[in-house]
């Protein structure tokens, strides 16, 4: 049996949706999460979970290597050629990786990753994934498979659209 993850990286929407009580039985765990989170997070809650964490001195805050942000994105274009995962988002995943963290996360997008680029992933409050998938462009007009992040099909002109390749039941 795997033992639980004592390094925990969170995303925005952990500050959004976290669960205090149910954090609070999490002992000897260390938190992290990225400066481009922190500027992300705007409404009241969010914050005032961002600074409840920081003023007990459970949560770091640290910048994931440059060098490894850019062999993530390669990566993740290979699971999702038109990804909607942003840059912060990216960064909450090399920085999981860097740390051999598990990521915290509400997003099944960034959990789908995630377990992709084989990084835990832990739910606080709210849903996990429950199937795995990878992504493909393909046209919807003549079904040819497209490798660039375009929208119109370059042999027929039809509309290009993310389609799922590959599911997998969790």
């Amino acid at each position: 049996m795997a033992s639980e993850p004592n390094t925990l990286v969170l995303d925005a929407t952990a500050f959004i949706r976290l669960d205090f009580p149910q954090l609070q039985s999490l002992t000897n765990v260390s938190f992290f999460t990225t400066h481009s989170v922190v500027s992300e997070l705007k409404d009241s809650r969010s914050r005032m979970n961002l600074d409840i964490l920081k003023y007990s001195d459970r949560l770091r805050t640290s910048s994931p290597q440059k060098k490894l942000i850019e062999e993530l994105k390669k990566r993740i274009q290979t699971i999702d050629p038109q990804t909607t995962l942003s840059h912060v988002d990216i960064e909450v995943l090399a920085l999981a990786l860097q740390l051999e963290g598990a990521l915290v996360s509400n997003d099944l997008n960034l959990q789908n990753a995630a377990l992709y680029l084989n990084i835990p992933i832990k739910v606080v409050s709210g849903k996990k994934i429950t199937y795995l998938r990878k992504w493909q462009l393909k046209c919807k007009s003549c079904g040819k498979k497209i490798k660039d992040a375009v929208e119109i099909c370059p042999i027929c002109g039809g509309i290009v659209k993310r389609v799922s390749i590959e599911t997998t039941k969790l």
